[in-house]
């Protein structure tokens, strides 16, 4: 009977290893859920149903100096510039409504340089066959209404004073400044005209310029053969104040990086 009891252990033994090893994985399963040959495959993995979404951006013009090329700042703070507005969904029927214009193409660009400053809304009806397989609930529409405003230039975030230090110095913190101006009597402005910059290099120096293209948050000089402050791309993070300024001065480069303390 001894015997019996311990040739059933041995037999439930090994049945427990049997099953322990079936439960391990492969070396050869995939575990992709986008691939319907894995063992996780999710036809419903990434899917979204039908969502409508407005990106908003500013087209800025950058120059024959860096090709003719074109780039798109997304905000929804402008100053008097012209803006495109997109869907980022794909292969939709688009039913735009800016003004008391109604627009179908999945983005479209308008000038606001003569508008007066405020707040705006544009609107969006998307309509998509809904994957139901999914999504039992789809009906396939959504509508989002988006706010932008349209503000005077000195009242942008690259405008300021800033505080912070060179990527590279053993200085202590400075203070560099982006101010805009009328003209060369530096009578404070709120249109386009000269932006001063303060203390590039340190020494309290000053570099005046205009004609850059300008958004909310970037500020791109591309003229690399005009006065002494060259290439340069200033950015900020309107929602922390953070900054990044990359520029060459004097054919040297520098990199500050800092907050926004004061307007």
């Amino acid at each position: 009977m001894r015997l019996f009891n311990y040739i059933i252990i041995i037999i439930a033994a090994g049945a427990l290893v049997t099953s322990l090893n079936s439960c391990k994985p492969d070396k050869n399963d995939c575990f992709d859920p986008t691939n319907p040959a894995c063992v996780n495959y999710d036809p419903c993995y990434g899917q979204k149903p039908v969502t409508a979404d407005i990106i908003i951006e500013q087209r800025l013009d950058l120059g024959p100096f860096l090709g003719d090329s074109i780039l798109y700042s997304e905000d929804t703070i402008f100053p008097t510039t012209e803006i495109q507005f997109r869907s980022p969904l794909k292969d939709a029927k688009y039913t735009w409504t800016l003004g008391a214009e109604t627009i179908t193409s999945r983005s479209f660009l308008r000038e606001f340089y003569s508008v007066p400053f405020g707040e705006y809304s544009v609107k969006l009806v998307v309509e998509k066959d809904a994957n139901r397989n999914c999504f039992p609930t789809d009906n396939g529409m959504d509508t989002i209404i988006k706010k932008f405003k349209i503000v005077p230039l000195c009242s942008l975030a690259i405008f300021g004073v800033f505080k912070g230090k060179w990527d590279g110095s053993n200085q202590d913190s400075s203070i560099i400044t982006i101010k805009n101006f009328k003209d060369y009597s530096y009578t404070d402005s709120c249109t386009y005209g000269l932006y001063r910059y303060t203390n590039l290099t340190g020494i309290n120096d000053t570099f005046v310029g205009g004609g850059i293209p300008t958004s909310n948050t970037e500020l791109i000089r591309t003229e690399s053969s005009f006065g002494n402050l060259g290439v340069s791309h200033f950015k900020i993070d309107p929602h922390t104040n953070q900054i990044v300024f990359k520029y060459t001065y004097a054919s040297k480069p520098y990199i500050f990086r800092g907050r926004k303390i004061s307007n």
